[in-house]
């Protein structure tokens, strides 16, 4: 609980080149590397993390023997009169103490897993319980926040600092979302957005409908290439590969692979890109990413080609390089026969700018989730 992020960053690349399915044959080593991807999302998230070690704290807290309840039956051989009154009022406050942290427990659960609504429910039936305990109002405020409700946001952080004043870290949530909502412009008219049915849906949903539209953006580019061609520009007639291009086609094809690229990084479909993809030089040799992008921006079905031979070789091909390759080489072939003008060229080098394009989005992808 203690190490610091680039402890933990370190420690995961150790176990991700220790485990991984294409360099340990153990059986189990594809387990073990799914459940270090899963750690490290979970440990290299400022927020997660912070829940995940409540919920560690809940969990040994839980696991020591309840002191009133064992109080009040110790009691239970003294007077009778005091025994009763103290055996009818104690255990009933202890069991909604417990529940209150069962509930507090399955909250903290939730969050951690993403299911925000489950996470919801079990905060409020925690401040109905103990309303005077912050931690119920702490977790309805990360929900609120995270679903982008400001105002109910900043309503639990102020609940929770009425009844938790000291704790800086809670203090600083609130400054920091208090400063977003008064730096916002407000609008002309007064518009009620929260009524908005886009923001009533799961969070989940909202990424899937930007997902969607991130989809219909590449296909239509895609349909452009055919409809609106554009002219062979005479900048690459000096270039035979690239003679009938056309600046619309270098557009295309260059908003379409940062868009893919940039799509399947956010939703988690491929590995960070310095772990599926290192490009890092090792001493004097250049390393296997970069040899590949090297070669690519020359001739990428030669280079998809090779990565296949290769894999093949050594007895498996990582995932998210492979899909990397499917996804730009679909594209390939459809910007190819969309393109009126020279199909055969832009099948054999179309590949060449998509895969460099998908690169950048993928790359900034991971820093989108990071941020």
């Amino acid at each position: 609980m203690s190490a610091t992020p680039e402890q933990i960053r370190k420690r995961y690349r150790e176990l991700v080149r220790r485990y991984h399915p294409d360099v340990n044959p153990a059986p189990d080593a594809k387990e073990q590397f799914l459940r270090i991807q899963e750690a490290y999302q979970v440990l290299s998230d400022p927020e997660r993390r912070r829940h995940y070690d409540a919920l560690l704290r809940l969990q040994a807290r839980s696991a020591s023997p309840s002191a009133p309840r064992q109080t009040t039956q110790s009691s239970s051989t003294g007077r009778a009169g005091p025994t009763r009154q103290t055996s009818q009022t104690r255990p009933h406050s202890t069991d909604a103490s417990a529940e209150a942290r069962r509930a507090i427990y399955e909250a903290e659960r939730a969050f951690l897993q993403g299911r925000l609504r489950d996470a919801l429910h079990w905060a409020r039936q925690a401040t109905r319980l103990q309303p005077r305990h912050p931690q119920g109002y702490i977790i309805m405020g990360d929900v609120y926040r995270m679903q982008g409700h400001i105002d109910a946001a900043l309503n639990a952080y102020t609940y929770a600092l009425q009844l938790d004043p000291n704790n800086a870290d809670l203090q600083r949530k609130f400054e920091r979302l208090a400063s977003m909502a008064r730096s916002a412009a407000p609008p002309a008219a007064p518009i009620r957005r929260v009524n908005l049915p886009m923001l009533l849906l799961p969070a989940e949903w909202r990424l899937y409908a930007a997902q969607s539209l991130g989809w219909g953006t590449v296909l239509f580019l895609i349909a452009l290439s055919a409809t609106v061609p554009g002219e062979p520009a005479a900048l690459f007639r000096w270039l035979p590969m690239m003679a009938a291009w056309s600046l619309n086609l270098l557009l295309y094809m260059g908003l379409a692979g940062f868009l893919v690229g940039f799509l399947l990084s956010v939703s988690r479909w491929v590995a960070p890109l310095e772990d599926a993809l290192p490009w890092r030089r090792y001493g004097a040799r250049l390393s296997l990413g970069g040899m590949m992008v090297l070669m690519a921006t020359i001739c990428f079905p030669l280079t998809a080609l090779l990565y296949t031979l290769y894999g093949l070789l050594q007895g498996g091909l990582n995932p998210s390089v492979s899909r990397t390759f499917s996804v730009v080489g679909v594209l390939t072939l459809l910007f190819g026969l969309a393109y009126p003008h020279d199909t055969l060229h832009t099948l054999l080098f179309g590949g060449n700018l998509l895969f460099l394009t998908h690169m950048a989005g993928w790359y900034l992808g991971d820093n989108f989730q990071r941020g």
